[in-house]
């Protein structure tokens, strides 16, 4: 029974892999949805590890540094970010980057952490929400932008 029950987890998590290729989007924003917040960081490491200015690895991270609120990392994963962000030139990326106000999100976020910085009790309260399912990826547009532009193929 346990090596059926390993067999059919092995089975599942090879599909999800594949999956995160042929639609990346509904997959990390599934992930994310049902709570499995660490499966995404585990895609984002993979992505940053094969190309460490993967936008889409480089966003996902970030969303976990800030979901749990490990504010230590978040400021370098945003500033990041912008830095590659810029240099995306992808229609609808760019469309949100620009129009839509990403790249402002990004830097606002930064200015209210430099102004506003949490105490150790507030991290620790704060980083507890991360636990919380059927919240959505906040950046989830971008993952979407990037692969209406072919990103992912």
């Amino acid at each position: 029974m346990k090596k059926a029950l390993i067999g059919f987890m092995l089975a599942v998590i090879g599909g999800s892999v594949s999956l995160a290729q042929t639609n990346f989007y509904t997959n990390v924003t599934n992930l994310w949805y049902q709570g499995c917040k660490t499966n995404v960081l585990n895609i984002a490491n993979a992505r940053l590890a094969a190309n460490t200015n993967d936008i889409a690895g480089l966003i996902l991270k970030a969303e976990y540094h800030l979901e749990f609120c490990e504010d230590a990392a978040l400021s370098n994963a945003f500033l990041r970010i912008i830095q590659v962000g810029d240099t995306i030139a992808t229609t609808n990326f760019v469309k949100c980057w620009q129009e839509v106000g990403a790249k402002q999100n990004y830097l606002d976020i930064l200015d209210h952490m430099s102004e506003n910085p949490l105490t150790p009790q507030q991290i620790q309260e704060e980083s507890l929400k991360g636990f919380i399912t059927e919240k959505p990826l906040s950046a989830a547009y971008l993952i979407e932008a990037l692969q209406k532009d072919g990103y992912f193929d």
